[in-house]
C-alpha cells in the first residue's frame, strides 16, 4: 500500500471512532439529565478529549490540503513557464 492510502485509512478510522465516541457521550449526557450515569467531571473530560480528537483530525486535513495546494501551484508555475517558452519560440 502507498503511504497516502494508509493515511487515508487512518483518517477515516479516526473519524469513525470520533463519531462513535461523540454518540456515546451524547448518550451519557442524556442519561445524566434524567438521573444517573457518569459524574459531571467525567463528562467534561470526555468532551475535551472529543474536542482534541476533532482538532487533530482537522489539522491532518488542513496539512493535506496545504500539500495539495502547494503541488498544484508548482504545476501551474511550470505550465506558465512552458507557455512563455512556447510563445517566445513561435514569434
Amino acid at each position: 500500500m502507498k503511504n497516502k492510502e494508509i493515511i487515508d485509512i487512518l483518517q477515516i478510522t479516526l473519524t469513525i471512532l470520533l463519531i462513535i465516541l461523540g454518540l456515546f457521550i451524547i448518550y451519557q449526557i442524556i442519561r445524566k439529565i434524567f438521573g444517573g450515569s457518569w459524574s459531571t467531571e467525567n463528562i467534561i473530560i470526555s468532551l475535551l478529549m472529543l474536542n482534541i480528537g476533532f482538532t487533530f483530525a482537522l489539522a491532518v486535513n488542513q496539512a493535506r490540503t496545504n500539500t495539495n495546494v502547494g503541488h498544484l501551484s508548482n504545476s501551474f508555475r511550470h505550465l506558465v513557464n512552458d507557455f512563455k517558452l512556447h510563445l517566445r519560440d513561435n514569434k
